[in-house]
């Protein structure tokens, strides 16, 4: 008869390490602008990029990171900066 009736786990190389570092939110393009100009201006992190979430919403973020090491070692510089609410989101 066999084990058709348990659940299956499968695991796809989608299902990896897959983490982001968000700076902060903003209400203008001009303001997460000048957020990525003082973060790559500080510290040797040269790769900011700015989403757009709603019309008068854009996100700050670092990454995506595929290695813990390399989240640790930038949210560690980024710290260095003094920002309040960094988070940590796992992208999907």
């Amino acid at each position: 008869m066999g084990n058709s009736s348990l659940p299956k786990k499968e695991i796809t190389k989608d299902q990896i390490f897959k983490y982001s570092i968000k700076i902060a939110d903003f209400y203008y393009k001009d303001s997460a602008k000048n957020m990525v100009d003082r973060i790559t201006n500080e510290t040797n992190i040269k790769n900011p990029i700015i989403r757009t979430i709603t019309n008068t919403k854009y996100r700050v973020l670092l990454g995506p990171f595929n290695d813990i090491k390399k989240l640790e070692d930038t949210f560690n510089e980024i710290k260095l900066l003094n920002f309040e609410n960094i988070e940590i989101l796992k992208d999907v």
